[in-house]
């Protein structure tokens, strides 16, 4: 008997500290969280004093404490990170981290990171909407290409955001360039070459610029995209595959049609546009490799 009720004080025990112990868990972080929200008023107060020192023609009029309120609300919602930012870049780094609103922290990053070309970016509101749209890569892209990325960004979304991330200036360029050319325009939205573009860098891009004529076709993209690599190497060329591709779907009609005509005039205007399809494939290997 006394066994049992021994073990029923233990059993009765271990159920008041499993109620107990959540409490005492959230009482020491509410305990943490006032002594953040604490800190982050003295913090916020050196800032904001040091924001008056530094920039008084910008921020003078709003006195000390109400500029407080906005850094500590700032502070609170993205940490460090936006100490950082507002130190670098002052009032207009304030302004943007709270134009930023659930994704101040990540302009808060982008800021910290990388100073006043942050800064000029993200005061665009169109470009702060990409940011909030398609994360902190796509703040990256704004700030290397610019205007050339906000345009891209715009026409195709987050594939323009994964093909411009390793580009150089002059391979984003020509990218754009891609965009504004009403026969290669598709390309430059098409999200598996966008892709190709995005794993291979300037090299893809380079042989998407030689071979754009040829890419915007269709059929010699598939072919491209489904196997970048060997193009890429030039172990395999892409104008044999599309005159072979012409050669299918253009010549095969063409002589069908030589075959079923009955009007010697069609047979004959056929067979030259033959001959003529025949010729340039023939000498096409030659003029490619005569010196310039």
């Amino acid at each position: 008997m006394r066994q049992r009720m021994l073990c029923q004080r233990r059993s009765y025990n271990a159920h008041n500290a499993l109620l107990i112990l959540p409490a005492l868990l959230f009482a020491m972080l509410l305990g943490q969280s006032n002594l953040w929200a604490q800190g982050s008023v003295t913090v916020a107060k050196e800032l904001a004093e040091q924001l008056i020192r530094r920039f008084s023609k910008e921020v003078a009029d709003e006195g000390v404490e109400k500029l407080t309120i906005r850094v500590q609300a700032v502070l609170v919602r993205s940490g460090d990170d936006a100490l950082r930012a507002i130190e670098k870049g002052g009032p207009r780094a304030l302004r943007i981290l709270e134009g930023s609103g659930a994704d101040a922290a990540i302009s808060a990053r982008l800021i910290s990171k990388y100073g006043d070309d942050a800064v000029g970016a993200l005061e665009n509101p169109v470009r702060l909407g990409m940011v909030r749209q398609f994360g902190q890569e796509a703040g990256e892209v704004l700030i290397k290409h610019g205007v050339v990325a906000e345009k891209l960004i715009a026409s195709a979304g987050s594939p323009a955001v994964g093909a411009m991330r390793e580009l150089t200036e002059q391979s984003a360029r020509r990218l754009a360039m891609l965009a504004d050319e009403a026969p290669t325009a598709s390309l430059a939205k098409n999200s598996d070459l966008l892709g190709v573009v995005g794993r291979y860098g300037d090299r893809a891009m380079d042989f998407v610029w030689r071979n754009k004529l040829a890419l915007s076709g269709g059929t010699a993209l598939a072919v491209f995209v489904a196997n970048p690599e060997p193009f890429l190497d030039g172990t395999r060329q892409l104008v044999e595959n599309t005159v072979e591709t012409v050669a299918t779907n253009i010549g095969k009609p063409i002589a069908e049609q030589l075959g079923n005509a009955t009007d010697w005039t069609w047979r004959i205007l056929a067979l030259s546009a033959m001959l003529l399809m025949y010729w340039g494939w023939k000498t096409r290997g030659p003029r490619r490799s005569a010196p310039k």
